[in-house]
């Protein structure tokens, strides 16, 4: 019942080691580590290849996007299930042990992920997020509110599993979603990873990129089934909304305001949360940049 577990690093020596700890550190120790080092320049190198033969080590001929540098990565894992771990994060002892009992007892799902806690740079705790969604079909709430953090994932390695190698910033939610859409899911609501947090904001090239990729995952989504949309009309329109909201912050981002407000518009009565952004951004832009400054690390 061996675990592959992904990482992928671009100059990472400043927390590799401890987010490579924490694996060693399972209670479950049939794993291995696939380490895809992105053309680091640092000592990431040095570092990871000291672990020895549990963990093996490639380095790209050259830095490449985040997608491919994870599909590189996937076509090199051949355990049963696949897991992903950053390198600035951090994995719970039980994480692993907890994940393969649900595979155990429920055979018909495919996809596991749990709760997480939020820490800064220096480690300290900022917050923590509980899924919403209950063991089963999760794709409606996806839908309404993605909430699948990457690192706390484990996958079962006998469906296709495929990264865009094009995606820079929804790479994860690509795959994840997908498999939303089509198989069963659980949910442990329990907080078995720490993912951390840094002080950056996105360039507006990067905002611009980022819903524009999430545009693109849910239309290969509802193309591929096209049932999908009536059979979850409301969530898919809240999805869209979403992405819509994320256009919004980028236009905002580079002072359209007035495009940004009618991104918006056709989308403001699909909750209280979007109707009250459609508000926000008619009546007080310095307000709106105010609460984004403060919700930056959650949003």
């Amino acid at each position: 019942m061996k675990v592959s577990i992904l990482m992928n690093g671009y100059n990472c020596e400043k927390y590799v080691s401890e987010a490579i700890d924490s694996i060693f550190s399972q209670t479950f120790s049939d794993w291995e580590i696939i380490f895809i080092d992105n053309s680091s320049t640092d000592n990431t190198s040095l570092i990871v290849k000291s672990y020895g033969d549990k963990l093996k080590y490639h380095k790209t001929s050259e830095n490449v996007s985040l997608g491919k540098a994870r599909c590189i990565g996937l076509s090199l894992c051949n355990g049963e299930y696949v897991c992903f771990l950053d390198t600035d994060d951090i994995w719970f002892p039980s994480k692993l042990k907890d994940q393969l009992a649900i595979f155990k007892n429920s055979p018909e799902i495919k996809m596991v992920y749990t709760g997480v806690s939020f820490i800064d740079e220096h480690g300290d705790s900022i917050g923590k997020y509980i899924p919403k969604a209950k063991s089963g079909n999760v794709f409606n709430q996806q839908l309404k509110r993605y909430e699948i953090n990457m690192q706390s994932v484990m996958v079962k390695n006998d469906i296709e599993l495929k990264f865009d190698p094009l995606q820079c910033y929804s790479v994860d939610m690509g795959l994840f979603l997908w498999i939303s859409s089509r198989y069963m899911v659980g949910v442990i609501p329990e907080i078995l990873v720490k993912y951390r947090k840094h002080q950056t904001n996105l360039s507006h090239s990067c905002k611009e990129i980022e819903w524009k990729e999430q545009l693109n995952i849910l239309n290969r989504i509802f193309d591929e089934v096209p049932s999908l949309k009536a059979d979850y009309l409301k969530g898919y329109r809240l999805a869209h909304a979403r992405v819509r909201y994320y256009k919004a912050r980028y236009l905002i981002s580079i002072n359209n305001n007035k495009l940004a407000r009618r991104e918006l518009y056709k989308y403001r009565f699909s909750s209280f949360f979007y109707f009250g952004l459609y508000f926000l951004v008619n009546t007080s832009i310095p307000l709106w940049n105010l609460i984004h400054r403060k919700l930056r690390e959650f949003s």
